[in-house]
């Protein structure tokens, strides 16, 4: 029977927006006003140890304290390993060569990180949270849907920032001071800005997928390809059925991904296919998303014809279209030494198969599912008739079974040892077989119409 991909809906988890380092318990020595178990206290750790941050004289961290616009620039340099040493001078009118953090300041005016503002910088008035959601917005990159609205009643429309803010919220750099504020005239805190920046770069090495883009309510990620990708990406399996999907970088290569989106109001279902690129960037492992069409990256799974209860071993092999046209010859393949199939083409078919005295026809449907093109053999026939040795014992009774949906109606007799199955209307039936020692086996029986013909394709589940 076909296979079919298992929906498991699930309420949508929150965006994770924590990145969590560990750092030694020792290193609380030198800031005893953080507390290494949060989230903050441990973005301030991390950057510190990385030399990017450092505290007070008096060796304490003040993580309350609001921090000034040249230490933000630090900052922000420092993370994105910007070059602050070889820089064209920004002509700020209150920043000059050998001024405290001047290289850090120039180098993200060199990168259109930051312009000031009437040719000044304001190194040392404090960054308020509209302003630190432009530098982080623009150093890292971030954008968000075009459908994003912002729950924020103190964020203007059309102004400079309101773009930056959004792309903050969209990612989970940020969740506002309320649930209907974002302060942007408040200042940052020490403690504060650390967080952001290290959500921000777990964000640079990450890639994002927002239901929202499709106009979905939720979606959910699987692997595509005969060999899922598991070694090159992965995402947080608590992220499954939700609006945002964070893929995370393993090791180089290119692997598929297929997402699926849904909507509250539909049973259909949306796929998005993406080649997912992850290389190495100055030292960090970065993931890339390239929407592509399914099609143009497929890779055919050949049938084994062992598994589609031919009578006999078939020596030679034909395909034909729906309308009796022979199918090119560089659109399948037939392995007679190992006895596989492959049929690059999508779609239905009658398949030939003789070993030069026998002949059966069957139809192929051939589908394409997560990068995977594959084919079911169905068995052309008005009735179904199956004995043994195809059942695996001689049936004494049958019986129609209902499971988790409505089975199709079908005509299911035992006559002389042998099952007979005569279908009313197309659909998937499950008949419960049972043995005159009572032996018991389900049979998965899908029958349509293929070219006017009955076609039917079975299954057994001992």
């Amino acid at each position: 029977m076909k296979s079919q991909r298992l929906f498991q809906l699930a309420m949508a988890s929150a965006l994770a927006t924590s990145a969590i380092v560990i750092a030694p318990p020792a290193y609380a020595a030198f800031f005893p006003d953080v507390n290494p178990s949060t989230e903050e206290g441990k973005a301030i750790i991390q950057l510190a140890e990385r030399g990017i941050i450092s505290g007070y004289m008096d060796g304490t961290f003040k993580p309350a304290n609001p921090i000034t616009r040249t230490q933000a620039a630090k900052i922000l340099a420092g993370i994105l390993k910007l070059d602050t040493v070889h820089v064209k001078n920004p002509q700020f009118k209150d920043i000059k060569p050998g001024d405290e953090n001047y290289g850090a300041i120039a180098a993200l005016a060199n990168a259109g990180i930051i312009n000031g503002a009437n040719g000044y910088f304001y190194p040392n008035q404090n960054i308020t949270r509209e302003q630190m959601s432009k530098m982080i917005a623009k150093g890292f990159g971030l954008t968000s849907p075009s459908n994003t609205q912002l729950p924020f009643t103190d964020v203007k429309k059309g102004t400079e920032f309101e773009p930056h803010i959004k792309a903050l919220f969209a990612n989970g750099i940020t969740k506002g001071t309320s649930a209907t504020t974002y302060g942007p005239k408040s200042p940052v805190k020490r403690s504060q800005l650390a967080a952001f920046v290290v959500r921000a770069e777990k964000m640079l090495s990450n890639a994002t997928v927002y239901a929202s883009q499709f106009k979905q309510d939720y979606i959910f990620a699987s692997y595509g390809g005969l060999e899922p990708a598991e070694d090159i990406f992965t995402w947080t399996e608590e992220e499954d059925m939700t609006e945002s999907i964070m893929i995370t970088p393993i090791k180089e290569g290119t692997g598929k991904l297929v997402i699926t989106g849904f909507t509250d109001d539909s049973e259909d279902f949306t796929t998005i296919f993406y080649l997912v690129h992850v290389k190495n960037v100055n030292g960090k492992l970065k993931v890339t998303l390239e929407e592509v069409k399914e099609e143009d990256y497929t890779e055919n799974s050949p049938l084994d014809l062992a598994e589609s209860n031919l009578p006999f071993v078939p020596t030679e092999v034909t395909v034909q279209n729906m309308n009796g046209q022979a199918l090119a010859s560089n659109l399948y393949s037939f392995n007679q030494d190992d006895q596989t199939l492959s049929i690059s083409k999508n779609g239905q078919f009658i398949v030939t198969f003789s070993d030069g005295t026998q002949q059966q026809k069957m139809a192929a449907d051939v589908y394409a599912y997560d990068f995977v093109r594959g084919i079911d053999l169905y068995h052309l026939t008005d009735e179904l008739t199956l004995s043994t040795p195809v059942l695996p014992f001689e049936p004494a009774s049958v019986a129609l079974e209902v499971f988790d949906f409505e089975p199709a109606p079908v005509k299911a007799t035992i006559l002389n040892g042998q099952l007979h199955v005569t279908p009313k209307t197309e659909g998937i039936a499950i008949l419960h077989l049972t043995g005159k020692n009572e032996e018991t086996v389900y049979l998965y029986v899908e029958s349509k119409k293929i070219a006017g013909q009955w076609a039917f394709l079975y299954e057994f589940d001992i």
